[in-house]
This record gives structure tokens, C-alpha cells and sequence, in this order.
């Protein structure tokens, strides 16, 4: 991984040391399925062949600085239940699901790895 995209990593998690961590977390995640190449501007992607995952912090403010970390997984199928907060059919063979994670515990789950490996191989098409 180049330093400029490190550097973007930690100012984007700058002063957020909690959503860091579920953030580390889900990208040994996302790496333990392969390859994948990260771009960081308003949110991380990852994609291989297309884009298949992005995380964004929501809802940063005075009273929660550290924001609640989200990362949205494009599938080619829709996958309903938990973790996932909401499913959106956004084309013929694709949907978006959206997982809040609060925790690094949370981003450990099975069912998110699940999620995760279902996104990746999409992403690689």
C-alpha cells in the first residue's frame, strides 16, 4: 500500500481512534479475501475488478466525534438480516447493503465476514 494512501487513511480516521480500529478490523477483512486496491476521499473503497465495498463515518458531530462507522457492500444478490441495516436493489443484478458497525467486536461477526467474502467475489467479476 503506498504511504499517500496510509497518510489519507490516518487523516481521515484523525482524531477518531475507536473508528480506527473497527475500521482496521474490516479491512483485514476484506484482505483475508484477496487483494483489493483502496481509494480514500469522502469515504474508503475497495474494489478489485469494480468496487464492492466503501466506508464512510455518519452522523460525526460535537456530541459523537467519532462518528459511527458504516460500510456499504455491493452483492450481486440480496442478503436480508442482520447485521445488515438496510438492502437496496440499485440494478438488474445488484444490491447495497448497509452494516452499522459500533464496535470492533461487532465487525468480527460471522455474519458480517460472510457479507464481506459475498462482496468481494463481486467485486472481482
Amino acid at each position: 500500500m503506498s504511504d499517500s494512501v496510509e497518510d489519507a487513511i490516518a487523516t481521515f480516521f484523525a482524531g477518531k481512534p475507536h473508528s480506527h480500529e473497527i475500521f482496521t478490523v474490516l479491512r483485514e477483512l476484506i484482505a483475508a479475501n484477496g487483494p483489493a486496491e483502496l481509494s480514500v476521499a469522502s469515504q474508503i473503497g475497495f474494489g478489485v475488478a469494480r468496487k464492492f465495498a466503501w466506508v464512510s463515518l455518519y452522523n460525526v458531530t460535537g456530541r459523537n466525534p467519532e462518528g459511527t462507522v458504516q460500510i456499504m457492500l455491493a452483492i450481486d444478490s440480496e442478503i436480508a438480516g442482520p447485521p445488515v441495516y438496510r438492502v437496496n436493489q440499485v440494478g438488474r443484478a445488484r444490491w447495497n447493503h448497509l452494516v452499522v458497525v459500533h464496535s470492533p467486536a461487532e465487525a468480527r461477526a460471522r455474519e458480517l465476514r460472510v457479507l464481506i467474502a459475498a462482496a468481494y467475489r463481486f467485486g472481482a467479476k
